[in-house]
């Protein structure tokens, strides 16, 4: 499955710069409609199955690939909104729009794992049991291959442009194979006589469910709070800002994240003896130069050395 995977994105960021707003734009739109596709397809089939087997783990996790439909069209939508350009109320752009997708989604999945802990409740307390039937088995099996490609998928995109909301997305995928694992395992315990292992395995789904709106909230709230970018990114940085001639040493770097936009301030030392027209046209040198590597605004500070 891997290979498969890697060559199919190799195909979409083929010779392309991620790093640019608009490519980061186009991979969130495909990973969000293939996203869209994959569960709209395993829905019906989990659905239909789950029906004809009375299996509540097997409806649960339906449901589940249905708020995977909506939680990747916030994703859609909140790429969409993020790519508007800047206006006098928002001057640095609407990417933030992207995290605020990602809490949308927590809170989908939240309500979902709430929802399938009541009727797996009601199972139990009213002794309704899993019907297993070879179709419903072989749904399960195809759902399980079908979203460990969705999230294998995701997390690859999701890592190349360094998005939390695709890497959300593919948790999602992540949780409903193993979901659709522990439906899988239910459905055969009936055939041993563990007629409760349905609805039991329904509250193992809803904690999943739960724990991935839970992870996705906090990492979503951390980057609207300004959480720091990785050690790597700020490195590179750096290192860009150095290269240029007549800069000494960079430091005290700042990058404020906004989506596919960013704000980068630097402080760069020089040579204290300069001219204040030199001094200013090697600022304006790191300036473009970050700028156009990182797409971002750059800001430089001169520390005369």
């Amino acid at each position: 499955m891997r290979p498969i995977v890697n060559q199919i994105i190799n195909i979409i960021i083929a010779d392309r710069n991620l790093l640019n707003p608009a490519e980061r734009y186009r991979v969130g739109l495909i990973e969000s409609w293939a996203s869209i596709s994959g569960n709209l397809l395993l829905t019906i089939i989990k659905m239909v199955f789950g029906l004809l087997s009375n299996s509540i783990a097997l409806i649960a996790d339906a449901v589940h690939s249905a708020s995977d439909i909506f939680s990747s069209l916030v994703v859609l939508i909140g790429f969409m909104v993020a790519k508007k350009k800047p206006d006098p109320e928002h001057p640095h752009g609407h990417g933030r729009t992207e995290y605020l997708a990602g809490l949308g989604i927590s809170v989908i999945l939240i309500g979902a794992g709430g929802a399938f802990i009541y009727n797996s409740s009601i199972r139990l307390a009213k002794g309704i049991y899993a019907s297993p039937s070879i179709p419903a088995i072989v749904a399960v099996v195809i759902a399980i291959l079908i979203k460990e490609f969705l999230y294998r998928f995701s997390a690859q995109l999701g890592k190349l442009i360094n998005s939390e909301t695709l890497l959300g997305d593919a948790w999602h995928h992540r949780s409903d194979s193993l979901s659709s694992a522990l439906v899988l395992i239910a459905l055969l315990g009936r055939y041993f006589g563990l007629y409760s292992l349905d609805a039991y395995f329904g509250f193992v789904i809803a904690l999943f469910i739960i724990y991935a709106g839970l992870k996705i909230a906090r990492n979503s709230c951390s980057r609207l709070l300004g959480a720091a970018p990785d050690q790597e990114l700020q490195e590179e940085v750096i290192c860009c800002a150095r290269e240029i001639d007549g800069v000494l040493d960079a430091h005290d770097l700042e990058i404020h994240d906004y989506g596919s936009w960013k704000v980068i301030t630097i402080h760069i030392e020089i040579n204290g003896n300069l001219s204040l027209e030199k001094a200013h046209d090697i600022a304006e040198q790191v300036e473009d130069q970050v700028s156009e590597n990182f797409y971002c605004n750059t800001i430089v500070h001169l520390d005369p050395s």
